[in-house]
């Protein structure tokens, strides 16, 4: 039986986050498998497997360094998951796009955990390793980039992608993929509105990964997290790129989302 390590930031703990590794815990821990979660830079607990959810954009240095502890780590090449550096569709002011935009935060979820995470710490009295920056609580969509703002343009940590939305006559969809090691599930999701969220959800199937999906998750060195992407006149497009999912909301009651969870979990073993 193996000892997972979960690292977290300092001030996570008490976050109220339902990420999705704590799901997968509670079936490692009915395996056998012992599992701790460490807050902090502080000298970690010793372990076979190193789990990085740190719940920030750009993993701080500091965090980073624990990493190096252990032989084997989950994410250790996911330091960086800025929407910049997996981006197919971005615009600057001076693009040749007449079809529509979405502005959004070159941070993850909106850049709001991670201004959180910074709040907390500047009221703690600690030096924030989390830099400053812009946050949104919806991204904006826009009919064309003569409507995007001049501050938007001006305000470093924002970006402008083109809006490639997957749909049909039926309505608008999203493709989800959330993967461990070998495990994964894959679904594609019905909504009647573009910007996609999961109370929107309407109807959902389960679909293949395309290859160049796939070939992202190489390239973005992911063990572990989740996809958003679309597939436009047949080519697929990444839309987001996630280390820290939650957990279905409905993983705990809902039988058939409680056994793919489960199934989910044992991708551990790729690692052991």
């Amino acid at each position: 039986m193996a000892t997972i390590v979960i690292l977290e930031h300092l001030l996570q703990k008490d976050f109220g986050q339902p990420y999705l590794v704590y799901a997968l815990a509670e079936t490692w821990t009915a395996d056998g498998h012992k599992v701790l979660v460490h807050y902090g830079t502080g000298e970690p607990p010793p372990g076979d497997i190193a789990f990085l959810n740190v719940d920030l954009t750009i993993v701080p240095p500091a965090y980073a360094a624990l990493l190096e502890r252990y032989r084997k780590v989950i994410n250790g090449a996911t330091l960086d998951i800025s929407k910049r550096g997996y981006s197919t569709q971005l615009l600057t002011r001076d693009s040749d796009w007449d079809g529509p935009v979405i502005v959004k935060t070159d941070r993850n979820f909106g850049g709001r955990i991670d201004a959180r995470l910074r709040r907390r710490m500047l009221a703690a009295g600690l030096t924030p390793d989390i830099p400053a920056g812009p946050t949104m609580k919806r991204y904006a969509l826009l009919d064309s980039i003569t409507e995007v703002p001049a501050d938007v343009w001006r305000t470093d940590g924002l970006i402008v992608e083109k809006f490639l939305p997957e749909q049909d006559a039926r309505g608008y969809y999203m493709r989800v993929w959330v993967f461990l090691g070998a495990a994964s599930r894959s679904f594609r999701m019905r909504a009647n509105v573009p910007l996609i969220k999961s109370h929107h959800i309407v109807e959902r199937e389960i679909v293949a990964v395309p290859e160049e999906i796939r070939h992202w998750r190489e390239r973005l060195g992911f063990d572990y997290g989740k996809f958003d992407y679309v597939v436009r006149d047949g080519s697929p497009i990444l839309i987001d790129a996630n280390r820290t999912p939650g957990a279905p909301a409905d993983y705990a009651t809902n039988p058939e989302v409680a056994a793919g969870t489960a199934l989910l979990a044992r991708g551990i073993d790729a690692f052991l």
